[in-house]
């Protein structure tokens, strides 16, 4: 696994998921291949000096394959040199060794989404949000809900959907005043754009449109031209539409719109809170009791820290 490689110098005979795969030039002008490779360890950086068309062919981002190489540092950082690599078939190998996973299983998950879109009452936000998970229901299953950061895993969309769905319908019955349909719909269909703006369940990228755009403008844009064509009333589709827009809550964090609604509001903080907690969650797992955590970027450069488990 990655993370065994990790301050281990030395050869290595093992296969790998490309999470990444960049066809460049040296200096000398030669051309060579600088890799990313996964398991669900982690990842590590490679590079292959000497290729060739094939090589070129089989390292593709999403493809597993076999490396023979060696592992070293550089500038600090450890690095694999690829010597050779060979393609390796999916059904030859466990791919839940190199694909991280939802922690609960796709069924239970779409079990619970079937629930959830039945929870709507208005039959116009029903129709809307059925219609464009349905429309892309392979997609919204399967994909992760970023690169990096959070819930970086196949499934990871919906697991983060269900997620803040849950956590709006708790929030709606402390606060009556809140509309639950609107709350369901609009974390059901916050984040439908990263079926556009990522590239695959399995060594996600960004694509062309999602960088040009945004999974926000393209979120909208899907749940503004489904309503129309569902010829739903102006002020719903105006609503649903703009907590779309007003998900990540300020300016500066890509939303081209600020919360103007309080089921805007809370979809946004519900939002913000589980994509922090699934980061800190990891951090802090591979933190040691009674310690302090690194300075953690998403978390406004804070260090947390971990305490001792209590006596049960």
């Amino acid at each position: 696994m990655i993370k065994d490689l990790l301050g281990n110098e030395g050869p290595i005979n093992s296969i790998f998921m490309v999470k990444q795969a960049t066809r460049a030039v040296s200096n000398t002008g030669t051309p060579y291949l600088s890799l990313t490779l996964q398991d669900v360890s982690g990842t590590i950086d490679a590079k292959m000096w000497q290729v060739d068309d094939t090589d070129l062919e089989i390292a593709i981002a999403g493809a597993l394959i076999r490396v023979n190489g060696v592992v070293g540092m550089y500038k600090g950082h450890p690095q694999l040199k690829i010597n050779e690599l060979e393609a390796v078939q999916e059904n030859e190998v466990d791919m839940s060794k190199f694909i991280p996973v939802a922690p609960v299983g796709m069924d239970a998950m779409k079990k619970r989404l079937d629930e959830y879109i039945e929870l709507i009452q208005d039959n116009e936000l029903h129709n809307l949000t059925y219609k464009i998970i349905h429309d892309n229901y392979e997609k919204y299953t399967t994909y992760p809900a970023a690169v990096t950061v959070h819930h970086a895993y196949m499934g990871g969309l919906l697991f983060h959907s269900l997620s803040i769905c849950a956590m709006a319908i708790k929030t709606q019955q402390q606060y009556s005043f809140l509309n639950k349909d609107y709350l369901i719909a609009g974390a059901l269909l916050h984040d439908i754009g990263k079926t556009v703006e990522l590239s695959g369940p399995k060594a996600a990228s960004y694509t062309d449109e999602g960088n040009l755009l945004g999974h926000i403008s393209i979120g909208a844009m899907i749940v503004y031209s489904v309503g129309k064509e569902l010829k739903m009333s102006e002020e719903k589709l105006s609503v649903i539409t703009h907590m779309i827009l007003a998900h990540h809550g300020e300016l500066e964090f890509g939303s081209p719109k600020v919360p103007a609604t309080a089921e805007a509001y809370v979809l946004h903080s519900l939002d913000d809170l589980d994509a922090k907690m699934e980061c800190l969650k990891g951090i802090l797992s591979a933190s040691e009791e009674g310690s302090f955590t690194g300075k953690i970027v998403w978390m406004e450069n804070a260090n947390f820290f971990k305490p001792h488990k209590l006596d049960d």
